[in-house]
């Protein structure tokens, strides 16, 4: 009885404060030019997707927003490759033409790639 108590007792909290995480997996020892080139490389694979696929777009801006919102306090860099996806996110909310969402594209593509740059 003790034995089953025990293991009960253990499993809950094994299951309700997790396993041991390793170095990496909550970004604790990732750098920044690590995070850079990650960030560099969502952006060129979204904008190179937007390209082919226009109505895929908003709904992979979307998924890619949520990462850039937590890269962005890790400088001014970030922040700026968040907003210009922000901005674009609002333009396609409102509908903008094709050309002024291409225009919007390039600006995250030139933000990203000033992150990368900047980190080298």
């Amino acid at each position: 009885m003790f034995i089953r108590s025990f293991s009960l007792i253990a499993a809950c909290l094994l299951f309700c404060t997790g396993c041991p995480s390793g170095p990496g997996s909550q970004g604790v020892g990732t750098t920044n030019p690590e995070v850079a080139q990650s960030v560099h490389d969502q952006v060129t694979d979204f904008v190179n997707v937007a390209e082919k696929s226009p109505r895929s777009a908003k709904g992979n801006l979307d998924l890619m927003l949520e990462s850039l919102e937590g890269a962005s306090d890790r400088g001014e860099g970030f922040a700026k490759v968040r907003d210009e996806a922000l901005k674009l996110q609002s333009m396609y909310q409102e509908k903008a033409d094709k050309d002024a969402l291409k225009s919007q594209m390039k600006s995250l593509q030139a933000a990203a790639d000033a992150l990368t740059q900047a980190s080298e």
